[in-house]
């Protein structure tokens, strides 16, 4: 009976270990007019007039999930068109073949015999130029994404940080500077810590200077 016990625990062990980690979840685009807007916000050769597309299946690879879907070109060839796990449009291949299916890291092509031509996913995504059937094809990338990363870069390293800093306070006409850092806000109160004698008091708006305004809109307080 020992036995049996041991020989079962070691069997789910096994089976546990060799079960891949993979905590991420799906989250492909939520539909059709999402995936269109994305295209058509990429602009350029990304959505031409009367663009038809439909979905291929969403990829395990490296990790994450990839959404691919196939276009449809007015010259009869074909787009495999990629969205990553964050919803963002990645861009796309124009292929001679039809995107019939898919598998762990790939699209599959039709080779029109009996077999398939892949898509394959590189590292970290689509790569930039691939082989199929011995013909070099270009990745079209969506360059927004590289823009709009940079303009998340730019306003992270110009956020402040919550410092101790001189603050104007305004009160019965006059102004004071005290050398405060800030505490938090509750309702339209500003609560500042005073350094010089650790005291945390509430302020209005409208009893900070304009320069105060800017420091707390800028750490997205206001």
């Amino acid at each position: 009976m020992f036995n049996s016990r041991l020989l079962i625990i070691s069997l789910v062990t096994f089976i546990i270990n060799i079960q891949p980690v993979f905590s991420e979840k799906k989250n492909p685009p939520k539909n059709d007019d999402v995936i269109e807007e994305s295209l058509k916000l990429a602009g350029d050769t990304h959505f031409p007039e009367k663009f038809k597309f439909d979905d291929i299946g969403t990829i395990e690879h490296e990790e994450t999930y990839y959404h691919s879907y196939i276009g449809y070109n007015d010259d009869g060839t074909y787009r495999v068109i990629f969205f990553d796990n964050k919803q963002q449009y990645l861009g796309y291949y124009n292929v001679d073949y039809e995107p019939v299916d898919y598998e762990d890291s790939a699209v599959l092509l039709d080779d029109e015999s009996d077999g398939f031509f892949s898509v394959r996913l590189g590292k970290d995504g689509p790569n930039d130029a691939i082989l199929i059937d011995g013909i070099k094809t270009t990745f079209i990338r969506n360059k927004k994404i590289d823009k709009k990363e940079e303009v998340i870069k730019e306003k992270q390293i110009e956020k402040p940080q919550i410092i101790y800093r001189n603050w104007t306070i305004k009160r019965g006409g006059k102004s004071y500077t005290y050398e405060c850092i800030f505490v938090k806000k509750v309702g339209s109160k500003i609560f500042l810590k005073e350094k010089s004698r650790g005291k945390t008091l509430p302020f209005s708006e409208t009893e900070l200077s304009n320069d105060d305004i800017s420091y707390l809109k800028a750490l997205e307080i206001l």
